[in-house]
């Protein structure tokens, strides 16, 4: 693929012009379906809604530059209240819907949200719940809720697009007229688990770029059908999914609100899908569920697996058994706009396991000595480090950003990693996940690559956990393939077999699931404290 001469600039543009160039372009395309609702939207119906709350939120008050948080399940609102944000000018804060009083709390006074756009919950109204047990009337000006039931001094989604409908079209086009591609659009918190989450302030440039190139890496085009499970309040589902189908024009395709495997397997075959999208665990607990037929997939030919390394066992099963021939595995981060690398359609398999895919287009990498900040050459392990189209930086952070941002404009990403001769690059661990027992360095990414290597072995996770005499102490659990007959002595004893001892987990388990996130990663700081209370208290 030949370098797009924009590339180093980006695509610039704002969401909501390439919106309505999309829209324009394919009217009648299908934009957005949620299936447990029964709901569908052409582009051309799909832009009036955003338009129509675009409206509804300059009349309540909204102004560019506003932080807006959105707090609810997947569904066609969600979007909508993204785009309509967009083309406003105002910024989005999505909010995790695992998210307790205490971070509501912490997310909505360090961001200086205004309003909060949320659903009354999944079941009995628990958001609602939540939100009352902070102070947010202190926080906050407005809240909409987008619920069936009326709240007393929230406004109503239906309000908001019924004030929508009496506001002159020019007034939203002179607002978005105004909007830059370099205006903030999004501020998204990290996940937090080494400390309070930071918010990473994001532009419409650098969101755009990522998604039109990582879509021409995957081969997206206006005719496919992205199946959409992954949580849109992260940046998987609402960045690498929902916008960059949108962007394309093809069309998103949610099965539920929440990540429902019957549910999702029924509309992939109902709905014809295309593309999937998610983590190896989600894509495991597809394929493994009981309603799971390979027939059912027959259409679908591509999609990207993220978050996680990808076992080979099941790349195998999607392309060899599936039929899942151009699935893509990529590697982002938040405070990189979404995607960095991303393998090709075309790769053998064993290329998309070992590696996370080369640079896009629209940006760099490379690998840093994470002692002497030097570049080291093909083959060595250092810190996988980004350039272009990064974070504008960490919302009211600037030391955070400065340590994080080198004066180059490198980002430092935290992951170990080695590049080869052809630009692919292989993650070796993260730098606060290698473990360190009686003195010696050992890394989590090899042992599970050796156990990975056993059959019957479904998922394997390393880790680390604190020991008073040794420092660490290392454990390996693993989830077995259904009918896998392994034991735990085979397990120790191949490892052995194949490292050094001094390197080999002490302790063994096999496990029915890990402890995740809600977007699908698995929580090594959670199996550590299992592990401790297991291990330790019983020794």
């Amino acid at each position: 693929m030949s370098m797009p001469q924009y590339c180093q600039k980006g695509i610039d543009k704002t969401i909501g012009q390439c919106l309505n160039e999309i829209a324009g372009k394919y009217p009648n395309n299908i934009a957005l379906i949620h299936s447990e609702r029964g709901i569908k939207y052409t582009y051309h119906f799909f832009l009036s809604e955003i338009r129509r709350v675009a409206r509804g939120l300059i009349k309540i008050g909204i102004k560019k530059g506003d932080r807006v948080a959105l707090w609810a399940p997947n569904s066609p609102e969600w979007i909508i209240s993204q785009m309509a944000l967009a083309k406003t000018g105002a910024v989005l804060v999505p909010i995790d819907l695992g998210a307790g009083p205490e971070d509501l709390h912490y997310i909505l006074e360090q961001s200086g949200c205004t309003t909060l756009i949320m659903a009354g919950g999944l079941q009995h109204a628990e958001y609602i719940n939540s939100l009352s047990k902070i102070d947010y009337k202190s926080l906050l000006e407005k809240v909409i809720i987008i619920d069936e039931e009326s709240y007393p001094e929230m406004t109503s989604w239906n309000e908001l697009m019924e004030i929508g409908d009496a506001i002159d079209t020019e007034i939203l086009a002179k607002k978005e007229s105004k909007v830059a591609p370099t205006d903030p659009v999004a501020i998204m918190y990290t996940s937090g688990t080494t400390g309070k989450p930071k918010g990473v302030v994001l532009d419409h440039v650098g969101l755009i770029t990522k998604s039109i190139f990582s879509a021409m890496r995957q081969g997206l085009s206006n005719q496919d059908r992205l199946c959409l499970f992954f949580p849109l309040f992260h940046m998987f589902g609402n960045t690498c999914i929902s916008l960059t189908g949108l962007l394309t024009g093809a069309s998103v395709i949610m099965p539920s609100q929440t990540f429902e495997p019957s549910k999702i397997l029924s509309t992939i075959n109902k709905e014809k899908c295309t593309a999937i999208y998610g983590s190896p665990s989600m894509l495991m607990a597809l394929i493994d569920h009981s309603e799971f037929k390979p027939e059912s997939w027959q259409t679908v030919h591509k999609g990207t697996i993220g978050g996680a390394p990808c076992p080979m066992e099941l790349m195998r099963r999607l392309v060899e058994d599936i039929g899942i021939s151009d699935i893509t595995v990529a590697y982002g981060i938040t405070e990189a706009s979404s995607w960095i690398t991303m393998t090709r359609p075309e790769d053998p398999l064993d290329l998309r396991v070992s590696t996370i895919g080369t640079a896009l287009e629209c940006n760099e990498v490379k690998i840093l000595d994470p002692i002497t900040g030097e570049d080291l050459p093909p083959y060595r392990q250092g810190e996988l480090s980004t350039r272009g189209f990064l974070m504008k930086g960490y919302y009211h952070l600037p030391g955070a950003t400065a340590s994080a941002i080198d004066k180059e404009g490198w980002f430092h990403t935290g992951d170990l990693g080695e590049l080869n001769e052809k630009g692919y690059v292989k993650i070796t661990g993260r730098l606060k996940d290698v473990i360190v027992r009686e003195g010696i360095e050992i890394y989590p990414t090899e042992v599970e690559d050796i156990l990975y290597k056993l059959p019957g072995v479904l998922e394997v996770q390393v880790f680390g956990f604190p020991h008073p005499e040794k420092g660490q102490e290392v454990a390996a659990w693993i989830k077995l393939q259904k009918g896998a007959g392994l034991s735990l002595d085979t397990l120790a004893k191949f490892t052995r077999e194949h490292m050094d001892k001094k390197r080999a987990p002490q302790y063994y388990k096999f496990v029915i699931e890990f402890p995740m996130t809600q977007s699908g990663k698995v929580q090594k700081f959670r199996l550590a404290e299992m592990a401790t209370k297991e291990y330790l208290d019983r020794d």
